[in-house]
Formats: structure tokens, sequence, C-alpha cells
């Protein structure tokens, strides 16, 4: 699932028939927004989700958290055949995950979806988030990655929140890894202008705020060129390595195990 720009259309639709015109992979729709009635929010939210779908886009929603007990009338609203995905903001611990995954299988179940085609996407925007990213990501199998929410992280933990540099290094890197480890992706909320500093930290997609940076997003997470020779180089070896009976493979000085050529695949996808 390719999710290399993300537009987030605001709690009053406003954007929508733009980002459906445009480039990007996929579609954000908020139900969070406690300045609107959330009722509001979610018949908007089932209206435009067909609209997406149809648009040959990905269709996401981010709902509210499973403590505010919102969370079970969001996903009987917009749970169908055009959804995609859900983000769960403020994932600070596994269970808000499992949380979710139960009552998405309650509803995929009752309509017709096949148990875990909608896929979450926790986000990391505490610093108890990021400390158990890792088990969060690995909470459930229908966990497609996670989203790192840097303004969000910066306020929790009394940093100022700055787009580039090192101030936010280590969080931003500890999203990439626990992501990467699963084999999951590793997204950003993010601007424009930042979205090639972001690519080289590792994460694969950007959620941004309008249209404005979609081409910037494609551009800089559509893997290079000799990001994806090597990738066929490396799945080549190991598949050569398995005929043979071997679980890992040599190339050059690497060592290409299971996990590596997965990874491999992910780039060529």
């Amino acid at each position: 699932m390719a999710l290399r720009s993300i537009v987030a259309i605001p709690s009053g639709g406003d954007g929508l028939d733009a980002a459906l015109e445009s480039a990007a992979d996929a579609i954000c729709l908020a139900l969070n927004d406690a300045a609107r009635p959330v009722g509001a929010l979610r018949i908007a939210a089932t209206e435009a989700l067909p609209r997406i779908r149809q648009a040959g886009k990905l269709a996401l929603v981010l709902v509210n958290h499973p403590r505010t007990r919102l969370l079970r009338d969001d996903l009987d609203a917009i749970v169908m055949p055009d959804l995609s995905g859900v983000l769960l903001a403020h994932a600070t611990m596994p269970q808000d995950v499992r949380d979710l995954a139960v009552l998405l299988r309650e509803f995929e179940y009752t309509r017709g979806i096949e148990p875990g085609d909608v896929a979450a996407y926790p986000v990391i925007d505490t610093a108890r988030g990021l400390l158990r990213a890792p088990e969060i990501v690995d909470a459930v199998p229908r966990v497609g990655g996670l989203v790192f929410a840097a303004a969000a992280y910066a306020r929790d933990t009394g940093a100022r929140h700055e787009e580039k540099g090192p101030r936010l290094a280590y969080a931003r890197g500890a999203v990439v890894a626990a992501a990467c480890a699963f084999d999951r992706l590793p997204l950003v909320i993010a601007e424009p202008f930042e979205l090639l500093d972001l690519s080289h930290y590792g994460f694969a997609g950007a959620i941004l705020p309008d249209t404005r940076g979609i081409a910037a997003a494609n551009a800089a997470f559509t893997p290079t060129a000799a990001a994806r020779r090597h990738a066929e180089e490396a799945i080549a070896t190991f598949d050569a390595a398995r005929a043979e009976g071997a679980w890992v493979a040599r190339m050059g000085r690497e060592v290409i195990d299971s996990h590596a050529a997965r990874k491999a695949r992910h780039v060529l996808e």
C-alpha cells in the first residue's frame, strides 16, 4: 500500500474536491475535532468515503481514542468497503490498538468485509507512546504503520517544535526504527518544505495539510532508481539462496535474510 502523500481534510471539509482531483495517494478525514459536533463529522465522512475510493485513492479516517467512548460510534459510521484504514491518535499503549482492532473486526464481520482489511495506523504523539512504539506497532497484525505527530510530541515533552534540525531527531528515528523493524510503514505529519529531509530519516510518506505538497511528497518518498536496483538484486540473491536450501544469502558484505527480502519487495511495490 503506497502512502507517499496523504492529504488531511479539515473537519469543515474544505479542500476535499481539490484533493480528489490531485495526485495524492490517499485522503484522510478527521472525526476527532472537538470544535464540531461529532455526529456532523461522521455524516460528512460517510458521504466522502465513496467519493475518495471512486477517485482511485485510499480513504483514511482519524478516529477518536477508545477512552473517549466515541470510538464504537465512529466505526459504526465509517466501516464500509470504501474505507482503507483508520488512524488512532494518542496511542500510548498496545491495548489502545487492540481495543480498536476488536471493534473493527466486529463491524467487518457484520458488513461482509474480510476481517483485517481495514488497516490501523497508531499515531505516536507522546513520550509514553514513543517508548512503547515497538509494542504498539506489533500489537495486532492489521497495523499498517506508525504515524509520528511531531508538534504534538513536542508539546507533550515540553520541547520546541522544529521542522528541520536535530531537536526531535531521536523521536523521528525511533518511530522509523519501530515501524521498519516489523515491516510497517513509518509515516509523518509534515509541511511541504520538510519532506525531503524527512525522507532521509527513512519515513515512507507524509500527511499533508493541503494539496500543495503532493508533488514534493511523491518525489521525496518514491524509491530512487539505485534503491530499486539494489532491491531487485537483493531479491534475486535471496531467491537463489533459498532454491539451494539456504536461509540467508550473501550479497557483497550484506546478509539478506527473509526480513531483508520482504523489505526489498516493499521497495519495488
